[in-house]
């Protein structure tokens, strides 16, 4: 019996041993997040977006955040805010909006090989107002944010 364990923690160790942390490696170890544009009417968006994207690389071990390498340069190029309904005879009388950002992405490798070109990503959430409207929709930004970095993170760090 012992020797069926031992040939078992035998075949565990040496098939698990190829295993990194954080996925395979990605095209670049360093990232330089450029200040992120934007041309919405959200005049605070662009430093939550910087935000989360910095909180999304710093999170993976894989990656360091500073110069000298690849170049994230990221821009919100659309908001939308859009009514829901649920009834024909309450079109004008929205309670509830789905709010969606559209974020253009290009990532370039530090030895200048565009690795993706204006790639968009989306992510949206449902806001249904009980008091202050503009402040509720206001504190939807930072998740939808983190829900964009996440992706864009993981589009950036797929193998190449």
């Amino acid at each position: 019996m012992t020797k069926a364990l031992s040939v078992l923690a035998l075949c565990l160790l040496t098939g698990c041993s190829a295993y990194r942390l954080g996925g395979p490696k990605p095209a670049f170890t360093t990232l330089d997040i450029a200040p992120v544009r934007n041309t919405t009417n959200r005049p605070v968006a662009n430093g939550l977006l910087q935000q989360k994207l910095a909180e999304s690389f710093g999170g993976d071990p894989r990656v360091r955040l500073g110069t000298g390498g690849a170049k994230l340069d990221a821009e919100i190029s659309s908001f939308r805010r859009d009514g829901l309904t649920t009834k024909p005879t309450d079109a004008f009388f929205y309670t509830s909006f789905q709010l969606t950002y559209v974020v253009r992405c290009t990532l370039t490798n530090g030895d200048g090989k565009v690795l993706f070109r204006n790639r968009e990503f989306t992510a949206n959430a449902t806001l249904r107002p009980l008091g202050n409207a503009a402040g509720e929709e206001r504190s939807l930004d930072g998740p939808i944010f983190a829900d964009i970095a996440a992706q864009v993170r993981e589009a950036a760090t797929t193998a190449w």
